[in-house]
């Protein structure tokens, strides 16, 4: 007996899809826990060859609008949500005026890319958070001027964490105009985190569990419960090790002093991309917070390259849900039409 057929989505939105701008990079590149990593001088000579071969690969890819819309279609993804990728261009290393400068080009590129495409493609701005006035002032015009769905900004501002009452005028500006948030790490830059890869592969998982730790106890998701904030990576480690927090919530009252709900209600009020590369991962993280609060992500060009078959080969997922977190959760999300 034939497996039964699967339809067609009837849209297909991906939230994590990378873009870059090769005038910023080159400024960037030193500062970047991607460009650290390909210059480790504990890597093999093969290992260097062929970190160097992936750092042309992702440059190429993420450069190049055209290319990238032919990938889309091969995907089967309707509209990409572009945002910079932070792990190679984010400034906040920068002196403020200078981290301004870069982060203008950066957002005037998404803009031009998404005025080339505009049914297939959704752009978020980037802004200096750590300079909290600038970063008001771009995200102004992210909004008003290039006229872009929200922002993507990292889980760190240099010493502040993203849910520090110096960063409030950010989220006060982004509540201001309905902006959707995705928080993506741009890398621990720790030494512990350094070799093997880890600041990807453990330190990011752990700076997503931070930045929601932020949101949750400096009383950010109580205040500006009207944004809509997505978290990269499933959000890391946070959905699959709740019972410690909400522990502390329950027997230490001091953790509680900005909240007035269990961590367990923050956490679904949040938003989580699908890039887990783990069927029972994403099966749980559906389980955890709601099926309306996961959306498709692939993490273009570097991640996964057939987000909705993954999706479709979850376990558990019903037809209904697999459709919410392929296309309608984030069409609603940015007030997208829906095809009949």
């Amino acid at each position: 007996m034939s497996p039964p057929v699967r339809k067609t989505p009837s849209i297909a939105i991906d939230i994590h899809a990378h873009m870059m701008l090769p005038e910023v990079y080159a400024v960037t590149v030193g500062h970047s826990a991607f460009g650290k990593s390909v210059v480790d001088p504990s890597l093999s000579a093969e290992a260097a060859k062929k970190a160097k071969e992936r750092s042309d690969f992702v440059v190429a890819k993420m450069s190049d609008a055209a290319e990238r819309i032919g990938a889309m279609d091969k995907m089967g993804v309707n509209i990409q949500v572009l945002s910079a990728s932070l792990v190679h261009q984010c400034t906040y290393w920068a002196e403020p005026e200078d981290s301004l400068r870069l982060e203008r080009k950066l957002n005037d590129r998404v803009a031009e890319m998404v005025a080339t495409n505009p049914k297939r493609l959704i752009g978020l701005g980037t802004v200096p958070l750590h300079a909290p006035d600038l970063a008001v002032r771009e995200a102004e015009r992210c909004m008003s001027e290039l006229k872009l769905a929200g922002f993507n900004i990292s889980t760190v501002a240099r010493e502040m964490e993203i849910g520090d009452r110096r960063l409030w005028p950010f989220w006060e500006k982004a509540a201001e105009h309905g902006a959707v948030v995705y928080i993506h790490p741009a890398g621990n830059p720790s030494p512990r985190f350094q070799k093997h890869f880890l600041w990807n592969s453990v330190g990011q998982n752990f700076e997503e569990s931070m930045a929601i730790a932020s949101l949750m106890y400096e009383g950010v998701l109580e205040t500006f419960r009207e944004i809509r904030i997505c978290i990269s990576h499933g959000g890391g480690y946070m959905p699959l090790c709740m019972g410690r927090i909400s522990r502390n919530y329950l027997e230490k009252p001091t953790t509680r002093a900005n909240m007035k709900k269990s961590p367990d209600e923050y956490l679904r009020q949040l938003y989580y991309d699908s890039c887990v590369y783990d069927h029972d991962v994403l099966r749980h993280l559906v389980e955890r917070v709601g099926v309306s609060q996961v959306i498709l992500g692939s993490d273009y060009p570097v991640g996964e390259w057939k987000p909705i078959e993954f999706v479709r080969e979850t376990p558990g997922l019903s037809e209904a849900d697999q459709e919410k977190i392929i296309g309608l959760n984030a069409a609603r999300m940015f007030g997208v039409a829906v095809p009949a």
